[in-house]
């Protein structure tokens, strides 16, 4: 039998927004830093060198009036920039929120419920339907449109049908495959899917039984060393090692290597374990750290929680607005943001309390954990009009 679909995969349990940690750079700057130090170690022993021998002292003043001018020179720039209107330099960021605090919970949640139903205009779900019988759709009420559906190609594998779609984002018309959690009879399409699409990192948003349901199949190996075979040994996969992710160790960081014939790959797994059941995690910006430690991946991310879309398109949904941000681009319109991924993903931000934790999160990552770089959006009345939507988040998810 398929399984029930249990109509919210997920409710809120936070009161305040931990932002201690820093979040992972996207790109490094280490050889123009080793540049410059070389440079001034260079100047150092020149001048050493030169005091020593046979410069005045004459040269020495002028070289540190020279010196204490530079620093003086910097200073001001240094001011020059603190002083610049942040909100000014950011008018993406600016425009999202002011709309998140001038509509405040109350009517974000309505918003929401306005398109709680919405389904991409003619979607069909053909293949959906066609594997019902040989219970390969673990929710029988949340279908895989074939829109976008991500089909195994001549795979070793017994199906060519999985319950995934692509999900394009500013950065990538492929940027995600959102999944249902693998059942016990489709892990074999599942790891076929990871390798097809030369995937290397996998974001799992749920645990394997939550409060006494099964709500995905252990498809990895749980012991150091060992192996799993797919596809009657067709394809080897091996754990590597498995250790909490070091900034946030409510992600679970397990290497594998997955071998077929003679190639051999490998997929980081992330399992966020504390997200619950018909709920959102507390708000400590996990979701920024997860998502900035997959950034800089060139090929699709694998995302799942149990059905693949409210946990999932939860996330999703946060790095889109990011993406957008970065771009410049007006991401005011956050009901027709939502149409964007359902018309990829059915059903994508399942509940309204989601559609809230979106705002909560990015709110804090802006006026919390950025708060000196977007310190223009703190005028008075934007910090009273935070304050309420923190109480009155607070109250709707019953912190």
């Amino acid at each position: 039998m398929i399984r029930s679909r249990i109509p919210a995969d997920e409710t809120i349990s936070s009161s305040s927004c931990d932002t201690s940690y820093e979040e992972m750079p996207r790109a490094t700057a280490g050889s123009i830093f080793d540049g410059f130090r070389r440079k001034e170690k260079s100047k150092n022993t020149r001048n050493r060198k030169g005091n020593l021998a046979t410069e005045g002292s004459a040269r020495s003043r002028r070289t540190k009036r020279e010196k204490r001018n530079a620093e003086a020179k910097e200073k001001e720039k240094d001011k020059t920039i603190a002083a610049a209107p942040a909100a000014q330099m950011h008018p993406a960021v600016q425009k999202w929120v002011e709309r998140a605090l001038q509509m405040g919970v109350p009517a974000l949640r309505d918003e929401y419920r306005a398109l709680a139903k919405y389904t991409m205009e003619g979607m069909t779900m053909e293949a959906f339907v066609a594997n019902q019988p040989q219970n390969r759709n673990r929710y029988q009420d949340v279908p895989c449109q074939d829109a976008k559906r991500v089909a195994l190609k001549s795979p070793p594998a017994a199906c060519e049908y999985v319950h995934a779609n692509y999900v394009g984002t500013p950065m990538s018309d492929k940027r995600f495959i959102c999944a249902q959690g693998p059942l016990d009879n489709t892990i074999d399409e599942f790891w076929w899917l990871v390798w097809q699409e030369k995937a290397e990192q996998i974001i799992m948003l749920c645990n394997c039984i939550e409060t006494g349901k099964f709500k995905c199949a252990q498809y990895w190996p749980l012991e150091a060393k060992e192996k799993r075979e797919v596809g009657g040994g067709q394809m080897i996969v091996e754990k590597v090692d498995c250790k909490p992710m070091e900034r946030e160790p409510t992600i679970m960081i397990t290497n594998l290597k997955m071998t077929v014939g003679s190639e051999t790959r490998t997929v980081r797994h992330m399992q966020w374990l504390d997200w619950p059941d018909r709920g959102v995690p507390p708000c400590r910006l996990t979701s920024m750290e997860l998502l900035s430690s997959v950034r800089g991946s060139k090929v699709p991310i694998v995302v799942h929680c149990s059905a693949g879309i409210g946990r999932t398109g939860t996330i999703v949904a946060i790095e889109y607005i990011l993406e957008k941000i970065s771009a410049g681009s007006d991401c005011m319109a956050m009901g027709e943001l939502m149409k964007e991924l359902r018309n990829q993903r059915a059903y994508s931000i399942q509940n309204d309390l989601q559609y809230l934790y979106i705002h909560r999160v990015m709110l804090c990552y802006f006026l919390e954990k950025y708060k000196d770089k977007y310190a223009a959006l703190l005028t008075e009345d934007n910090q009273n009009k935070y304050k309420k939507f923190v109480e009155e988040y607070n109250t709707a998810v019953g912190q």
